[in-house]
């Protein structure tokens, strides 16, 4: 899993051969069939399209209808996915890897592991808006127009996941799963509603907290002036003095999400931009299985 390492992923410089390298790398990890969590019975043919895997192709079948079909198996679903990736200005902290670049590196790996498991994927980038939607497909010729956007993207403006998640929660389909990577720097209240609308719709949920070493340890020494990223308001802060306060206080902030999504039924997890890519995929992979 030494491949998987955040700081050795980012130096490769391509998104899609750093997604690759994530999802193939997990999956030699598991020790297990590229299929992890699939039923290898076979089920149905489907057409085929440009981009589908060769090795797939039921070449008897071609050879008494002469055309292209794909062998399908009994738990390829229909599971439709979003990727919702936060660009707020807040996402660009970051010593190293910034949480944007951890977010954008998970969502490409997510993106890559969705479509070669035969799923529609789709791609939402905000910040206090909707800046690019990408409505969901399962060709995965759609990867290049994930990645491309993925790529081009930069962190700005505040951060309103949850005006975001009210004017998304009217188009997305039933039972869908929405994937959020996320700082979750807003207001917590508001967010939650906004959480609790899409949940009612019968969608599913995973929400990775992506949040930097420093936020949570606040392991400062020295006075300093610290400046809000995404409004530029400045405050002096003597560290030493306040950290006790600023543990009680973001730890409180932890757990009220903790609590809150535990209650909807919504799975939560806390990364860092130096935890293991295979630690946030293996979560996908467990609610997908679920849903199977």
């Amino acid at each position: 899993m030494e491949l998987l390492q955040p700081e050795i992923i980012e130096k490769i410089g391509a998104l899609n051969l750093r997604a690759r390298l994530v999802v193939e790398g997990f999956i030699t990890g598991l020790h297990q069939s590229p299929f992890y969590g699939f039923s290898l019975e076979f089920h149905e043919h489907r057409s085929y399209y440009p981009g589908d895997p060769i090795s797939r192709i039921d070449w008897k079948l071609y050879g008494r209808t002469d055309r292209y079909y794909l062998r399908k198996y009994q738990a390829e679903t229909n599971l439709t996915a979003y990727l919702l990736v936060d660009k707020s200005k807040s996402m660009n902290y970051g010593k190293g890897i910034t949480k944007f670049h951890y977010a954008r590196t998970l969502a490409a790996s997510l993106a890559y592991l969705l479509l070669h498991q035969c799923d529609s994927v789709g791609l939402v980038l905000f910040d206090q808006k909707i800046r690019s939607f990408i409505p969901p497909k399962s060709r995965l010729t759609h990867l290049n127009l994930i990645l491309k956007d993925l790529t081009n993207s930069e962190p700005s403006y505040k951060t309103s996941l949850s005006d975001v998640l009210f004017n998304l929660a009217p188009t997305m389909k039933r039972r869908s799963l929405i994937i959020v990577l996320s700082d979750l720097l807003d207001d917590q209240e508001e967010v939650i509603n906004a959480f609790r609308l899409i949940k009612v719709r019968k969608n599913e949920i995973i929400v990775f907290h992506i949040l930097d070493s420093d936020e949570l340890e606040f392991d400062f020494n020295e006075q300093a002036l610290f400046r809000d990223m995404e409004d530029y308001t400045t405050i002096p802060v003597n560290p030493v003095n306040i950290k006790d306060l600023y543990h009680k206080r973001f730890n409180r902030f932890l757990e009220q999400y903790k609590t809150d999504f535990a209650s909807h039924r919504i799975d939560y997890s806390v990364v860092t931009t130096t935890t293991p890519y295979y630690r946030a995929l293996s979560s996908y992979l467990s609610k997908r299985k679920r849903l199977l």
